[in-house]
């Protein structure tokens, strides 16, 4: 069954698109909308905007509107706290988009070339053409492993238009000048503790923003869900368990999270710091800050690169005091509705790129030694868990290991959550999503609903291929819950398909998003012998 478009989507469609909605079926209703969301370079350079701080001029497109490049901090020091932005005169153009922040060029961005800006600090706003009133806000933060990515991944014109909702994407620090974290550092901040985080604190400060100025164009900013994929998502995690970031969101959406809950100690985080010092050639202590930020970025990403060093979070002082699973796990953080979920094979995408696109695809040996490599003393169990027998190939064998350790240790953080928050679950199950434009080397083994597959249903991504008009029909339902949730706090509506809420009350229920735009409830105990959280958990 697929979901009807609720009625204040209607309204913002074209009249002959809302004619045919409003006499065919559901499933037909779907495929009327594409042709008008591409968007189109015939749009004028109006829609002008007073912020707090002065005018912005953006453009206009075919239904939507587009702010980009719009400035939420000072240019940052480096590894310094953010700073508001300052005011200016006259009009300030927000057609181009910011410099994306420093970090090494990468395969899944293509076209994209390396970046070594440290002025970075942009985000982007989208919006229906029309936007009066006071719409619903959804911030969206982009994966990347803390090391890649940009506001610009996505386009999430469909959000705002299909949404009704103003739709905020955001650039922040990556790698080392994101995550460095030294007893220095600590030294510079109020309480003497509270160095690190830059990346999650910029997105403190674009939360800020938006709290200051979203009404600017159009948004609501008592009604803020901030949404966040893979990295993204990890910081999601941080945000809620940040009392920094208390009040300035009033739910959240978790997508693919790989380490939501864990976070180094500060010693951990420190010893990692000096480490990278070292590497770089700032081996004295007491001199390192200094030594690091007379380096050029080019050579700290060399170092970064070496190192493996990604932009970590650390807990301990004022703006993470726990760890987010502690914070889960105790009620002690910012209790607003959640959604969290993984896509089924989650994966499949990292094995397919580990291997076969570098052309070795997985051998039953290299599973048995990648299984043991990977996991010790654990490995046997896994293997007699996981027999090459019950797969097509090693490569699925492989990647359904890695799924499933990586979605069963997030299941206790969406337990902890939802004993203090309202909270939805799901698992997305289409296994048509489209490949994504850099897998070009044949797989030998279906990818279909990999890590990152179900960006492009919600946030519009060409670095992940179009959709065709069955996809658009999943992506039109699962829009339908993301903006629901935004709008009133819960996903549920009598437009849209049921969803029960999580919990050890209801049998741990979830949605899976299935081709079409069907969904279907799973249990929570099919969901657990499915991953074998049985044994991932015990």
């Amino acid at each position: 069954m697929t979901t009807p478009l609720r009625p204040s989507q209607l309204l913002t469609t074209p009249a002959i698109a809302l004619s045919l909605l409003l006499f065919a079926p559901p499933a037909a209703a779907a495929t009327s909308f594409p042709a008008s969301l591409a968007g189109s370079d015939r749009g004028d350079t109006g829609a002008a905007v007073r912020t707090k701080e002065g005018v912005l001029r953006g453009v206009v497109k075919e239904g939507y509107r587009v702010f980009n490049g719009v400035r939420y901090a000072a240019p940052p020091t480096r590894w310094g706290r953010p700073r508001p932005v300052e005011s200016w005169k006259g009009t300030r153009s927000a057609v181009k988009t910011g410099a994306d922040c420093a970090q090494p060029a990468v395969f899944w961005r293509p076209g994209q070339p390396s970046s070594t800006a440290e002025d970075c600090l942009f985000m982007n706003v989208y919006t229906p053409r029309k936007a009066t009133g006071k719409r619903p806000v959804l911030v969206f933060f982009h994966g990347g492993g803390g090391i890649n990515g940009a506001a610009t991944d996505v386009e999430p014109v469909r959000m705002a238009q299909w949404g009704d909702s103003v739709v905020v994407t955001v650039n922040y620090r990556l790698g080392v000048l994101g995550g460095l974290d030294l007893p220095a550092l600590d030294a510079e901040t109020a309480g003497g503790t509270s160095g690190g985080n830059y990346a999650n604190l910029d997105k403190v400060q674009a939360l800020r923003y938006v709290r200051r100025n979203i009404a600017a164009f159009g948004g609501d900013p008592g009604r803020v869900t901030i949404a966040g994929q893979s990295a993204g998502a990890g910081a999601v995690c941080w945000l809620l368990a940040s009392p920094s970031a208390a009040g300035l969101f009033s739910a959240a959406v978790v997508q693919s999270a790989g380490a939501c809950g864990n976070a180094p100690t500060r010693e951990e985080s420190h010893t990692a710091g000096l480490r990278f010092a070292e590497a770089a050639g700032c081996s004295d202590p007491n001199t390192a800050l200094a030594c690091l930020r007379g380096k050029s970025v080019a050579d700290l990403l060399k170092v970064q690169a070496a190192q493996g060093t990604r932009a970590g979070t650390v807990a301990g002082g004022g703006d993470l005091p726990l760890p987010p699973k502690d914070a889960f796990a105790t009620g002690r953080f910012n209790r607003v509705p959640v959604i969290f979920g993984n896509v089924r094979n989650e994966a499949r995408a990292f094995v397919y790129e580990s291997n076969d696109m570098i052309g070795q695809p997985v051998t039953p040996a290299t599973y048995i030694s990648q299984i043991r490599s990977t996991y010790g003393d654990r490995a046997q169990r896994i293997l007699a868990e996981y027999p090459l027998s019950d797969y097509p190939g090693p490569g699925l064998a492989r990647a359904k290991v890695q799924t499933d350790d990586r979605v069963c240790t997030a299941l206790p953080f969406s337990r902890s959550i939802s004993r203090y928050a309202p909270t939805w679950t799901y698992e997305f199950r289409d296994e048509t999503a489209p490949l994504r434009p850099y897998m070009t080397v044949p797989s030998s083994f279906p990818i279909g609903s990999g890590h990152t597959s179900e960006v492009p249903y919600l946030w519009q991504s060409e670095i992940m291929g179009k959709l065709s008009e069955p996809q658009l029909r999943l992506s039109r339902t699962m829009i339908g819950y993301w903006s629901r949730l935004a709008e009133s706090g819960s996903p549920r509506a009598r437009w849209l398909n049921q969803w029960p809420r999580y919990g050890s009350g209801s049998g741990e229920k979830r949605l899976a998003f299935l081709p079409g735009g069907r969904t279907q409830v799973v249990t929570g105990a099919d969901y657990v012998a499915e991953h074998h959280c049985g044994m991932w958990l015990s």
